[in-house]
């Protein structure tokens, strides 16, 4: 009689930003009492909220042994150097010295950083907001700028239209511009970049539209008409893309280096290594566009997570399915603008602004914060157009793994 215990099913969980944090905690609350290894990966030894890295004053951050204190989660605080899919390998940099780990099964959660390599310059004069070492230069040289120092911020997404808004409000002495390659407010309703424009011209914020960046210069600006943009310092919202690990191993990826997985978002080389967050592609129509953001990092993360779960017991791997609701976006501290749109992200006429919209923003970040980084809210995170049916009982599943 074989009374050996069976070696436990390696998962590992790379990234601990909106997805990762979320896929971790969320696993672990499905597999408890399952012979299930979880280790999450992560270079730093913090949650941070990215959504607030454009704000003023300080970031804040959670540390991730604490969110993790009363799971089954092993913490390994280390850099990811390569992915060897065909070995099932993970090699990683822990202080002086690297380590290998092994896995059964791979959650890629890596996420994305600012594009610093398309344009010349970027990343010697400029500082992205997206990134938290530059977001907290960024306000530090903000704080020390003379009055009417000048400000250029690069991008007309919302992450653009953010940091212009904070910093006018926030620095009223300064002179803040946005340039953007296309027409500010581009996926808004009239209604919506009426209100935009309207707020930018309280806050002084100048708005120069169809100005592509050709290339960054010490103190400027050079558009691709070959105008000179002069700053003092430049805050970079501009294209993000995934981290190249993916292509480095052999899996197939997109133009912004995004790791190509099918319905159930497993990379379409690799069944074993699911992808959520920012470095996910869908190769299938999920219902809606999925753009880079913490409003499909939840969901992506959630489902990777129940479709991960359901492969260790027997159950089905269901399709992602998406919709989107509003487009959150604050203006400073005390105002807002909530664009709803319908499920494929465009814009209806309805919006909400001033207090009432800042309120709601505000709102969404703790949650999505909740979700992410909270046990109870990472097992319970739901999301418009879910494919309900992926919804398997856990205690049916439970035992279909332990009998197999």
């Amino acid at each position: 009689m074989n009374t050996q215990t069976p070696s436990p099913t390696r998962i590992v969980i790379l990234g601990a930003g909106y997805a990762g944090m979320n896929a971790a905690l969320r696993l672990a609350h499905h597999t408890r009492g399952l012979p299930v290894a979880l280790t999450l990966v992560n270079a730093g030894d913090t949650f941070v909220e990215r959504v607030r890295l454009h704000q003023t004053g300080q970031v804040r951050q959670r540390p991730i042994g604490n969110i993790l204190r009363e799971t089954n989660v092993r913490f390994v605080q280390a850099r990811v150097l390569s992915i060897t899919p065909d070995a099932q390998t993970v090699t990683v940099q822990r202080q002086d010295e690297q380590e290998t780990l092994a896995y059964d099964y791979l959650l890629y959660a890596l996420g994305s950083s600012a594009d610093k390599t398309s344009i010349s310059g970027v990343r010697e004069h400029t500082l992205a907001v997206g990134d938290p070492a530059d977001a907290a230069r960024l306000h530090e040289r903000l704080a020390h700028l003379p009055s009417g120092g000048q400000v250029v911020v690069v991008g007309g997404g919302l992450t653009g239209i953010e940091t212009a808004a904070e910093i006018a409000e926030a620095y009223p002495a300064l002179r803040v511009r946005l340039v953007t390659s296309g027409v500010l407010g581009a996926t808004l309703s009239a209604s919506g970049r009426a209100h935009l424009h309207a707020v930018f011209a309280r806050f002084g914020v100048a708005v120069q539209e169809h100005s592509p960046v050709a290339r960054v210069e010490a103190g400027a600006l050079i558009s691709t008409s070959g105008e000179s943009i002069p700053f003092d310092v430049c805050a970079w919202a501009g294209s993000f893309r995934a981290l190249p690990l993916g292509r480095e191993a052999g899996l197939p990826v997109n133009a912004r280096d995004q790791i190509l997985v099918d319905a159930a978002l497993r990379s379409v080389a690799h069944a074993n290594i699911y992808v959520a967050g920012d470095s996910a592609a869908l190769t299938h129509d999920p219902g809606a566009p999925i753009r880079m953001a913490c409003a499909t990092a939840l969901p992506l993360a959630s489902h990777a997570a129940d479709n991960l779960y359901a492969r260790l017991t027997g159950g089905e791997q269901r399709p992602f399915g998406f919709g989107y609701f509003f487009q959150c976006i604050s203006l400073g501290r005390q105002d807002g603008l909530i664009q709803f749109v319908r499920p494929d992200d465009s814009p209806t006429e309805r919006i909400l602004t001033g207090r009432a919209a800042a309120w709601v923003k505000e709102a969404v970040c703790r949650y999505a914060a909740a979700m992410a980084a909270t046990p109870f809210g990472a097992r319970n995170h739901r999301w418009p157009k879910q494919h309900r049916a992926a919804q398997h009982g856990d205690e049916n599943q439970r035992e279909a793994y332990q009998s197999s």
